[in-house]
């Protein structure tokens, strides 16, 4: 009876040693509406591995988002978007723009800043929309923890990313010039940097469960 209990312990064993090695590896953080790694329109601090090349589709009432992002480097992530405005006609001349929407390119860039450690969450400072029309342009940083099965993610916007503007502009304190930003539009291909992290900002955050899909965003 002993060697039985002893024999069904050892193929427990063995057997549960067999599923910890078949376990699926970690798919990474997940895509976000505008490419790149985020939760829906809210970017994270976290990054693909190096070298993962991502195409994503976004479809919704007012956009159509198609985006292609790639990890360059460990600490460097890049995304070109283009965008269909289904609200908004591709000419100010009707005639001329007949059933055509409008169409918009931009390039994102973000930048990991330092690593998540035991204590200090992993940071992160993006720029989207450089060098485009400045529809969707703007700014953020944001620090993303792990606790547990749950991925935490506090970050700070300007731009499209302000526009609920639920905090006064910190900058606003070095100088008023910050509290300002020239929201018309550019011609594409321009580079306004005189313009950054200037205007309205926002608070957003993001609960996440690691490589899986089930996540929160909230922003107010």
């Amino acid at each position: 009876m002993k060697k039985r209990y002893l024999y069904s312990l050892i193929a427990l064993a063995v057997t549960s040693a067999c599923r910890a090695e078949t376990y699926p590896a970690p798919v990474g953080p997940s895509q976000a509406d505008f490419g790149g790694a985020g939760l829906l329109q809210t970017p994270t601090a976290r990054m693909a591995p190096e070298g993962e090349f991502n195409l994503n589709y976004r479809d919704n009432d007012q956009y159509r988002f198609y985006s292609a992002s790639m990890q360059l480097f460990p600490w460097m992530e890049a995304t070109l978007r283009y965008t269909d405005v289904r609200t908004r006609h591709y000419s100010s001349v009707k005639a001329f723009s007949g059933d055509q929407t409008y169409k918009d390119k931009a390039f994102d860039v973000k930048f990991r800043l330092w690593e998540e450690g035991y204590w200090l969450p992993q940071v992160s400072a993006g720029i989207r929309d450089l060098g485009g029309t400045g529809l969707f342009d703007g700014e953020y940083v944001v620090a993303s923890k792990a606790w547990g099965p749950f991925d935490f993610s506090l970050g700070m916007g300007w731009g499209y990313l302000g526009t609920s503007g639920n905090i006064k502009n910190p900058l606003c304190e070095y100088s008023d010039k910050y509290c300002h930003r020239d929201n018309s539009y550019q011609m594409a291909g321009s580079f306004n940097f005189s313009g950054m992290f200037h205007g309205p900002t926002s608070l957003f955050w993001r609960r996440g469960v690691p490589d899986a899909v089930a996540a929160t965003q909230a922003e107010s």
